[in-house]
């Protein structure tokens, strides 16, 4: 998303594998404070990648943040594949308790 290049290593990129960005902010997403780097000319050309950055105060947290963002982009990587997913932690019976109400 940013014209860098993929790396299959950890540890910091040298300066001919990182990109650049048009616009660099600071937002509020759910409840916390995050940077985000936005690259608006390829996602006008159709880009469909994105670079994620994270930083954390210990190795562990960070080894955590790195799975969260792994399981995500697999959840949705699956569901891409097939579509007969269905929501977990009550969430079908929830909605049908409201279709229900609603008849």
């Amino acid at each position: 998303a940013v014209n860098a290049t993929a790396l299959v290593r950890l540890g910091p990129p040298t300066p001919e594998e990182m990109g650049f960005c048009d616009l660099v902010k600071v937002q509020e997403i759910g409840g916390r404070i995050v940077t985000l780097f936005t690259q608006t000319k390829s996602a006008s050309d159709g880009c469909r990648l994105s670079t994620v950055i994270l930083r954390a105060s210990t190795s562990s947290l960070l080894a955590d943040l790195e799975r969260a963002v792994d399981d995500g982009v697999h959840a949705v990587k699956n569901l891409c594949k097939d579509g007969r997913l269905v929501p977990g932690a009550g969430a079908t019976e929830m909605e049908l308790s409201l279709r229900l109400k609603r008849f």
